[in-house]
């Protein structure tokens, strides 16, 4: 499923900041069980290749429905995923999310004594409120430097979920694919001979 894949341990740490997977569905329609003839090859000959089993019943048609429910459910997650994904590296890439853009300094900043209106020596409002805006920014910022590597990783583990979702549909259609070309492989032994009678 993901066309570029982030292998890092989340929980260690390690990977924090790097940009999350973009994850795709590689089938449109899964491939054919009866795609091949050709069966696998065991090591042993004979009887000794067959493993010891009791009957058992195979639904192709409900292996193929479920395999087809599992990949249109796949694809709408990942789209979910991937309008996460993109929202998440605006918030991460852009700024002002976390907090106020930094604006810039008004004419007469830090320059309080000679600032109409403030013969106290205090800032004045325009200065004042640059200050608020200016510590909400570095808060916003302080904050970024922790809250994006972790929504990072959120995507990460989300992706590889992704990814074993994608591993058990292959997994289905191998099996449907194995019995496929088992099941054409069998052969019942021939009836026996009728006696001859004189």
């Amino acid at each position: 499923m993901p066309e570029n894949e982030n292998t890092d341990d989340p929980a260690s740490g390690e990977g924090s900041g790097q940009p999350a997977p973009t994850m795709a569905v590689g089938w449109e329609n899964p491939p054919s069980f009866n795609g091949t003839d050709e069966l696998p090859k065991g090591e042993g000959e004979g009887e000794a290749e067959v493993a010891a089993s009791g009957p058992f019943r195979f639904d192709a048609v409900a292996v193929r429905a479920a395999e087809n429910v599992l990949l249109a459910q796949s694809r709408s997650a990942v789209a979910d995923y991937e309008a996460l994904r993109a929202r998440t590296e605006a918030v991460a890439q852009g700024g002002g999310f976390w907090g106020p853009e930094l604006p810039p300094p008004p004419v007469a900043s830090y320059n309080w004594n000679v600032s109409p209106g403030a013969s106290n020596g205090a800032p004045s409002m325009e200065e004042q409120e640059y200050l608020d805006k200016r510590l909400l920014a570095e808060i916003g910022d302080e904050f970024a430097l922790h809250i994006n590597p972790a929504m990072r990783d959120a995507l990460n583990m989300v992706s590889n979920s992704l990814q074993l979702v994608g591993d058990y549909i292959a997994m289905v259609n191998a099996s449907g694919q194995l019995y496929s070309r088992l099941d054409r492989a069998v052969r019942f032994p021939e009836p026996p001979a009728r006696p001859v009678t004189g």
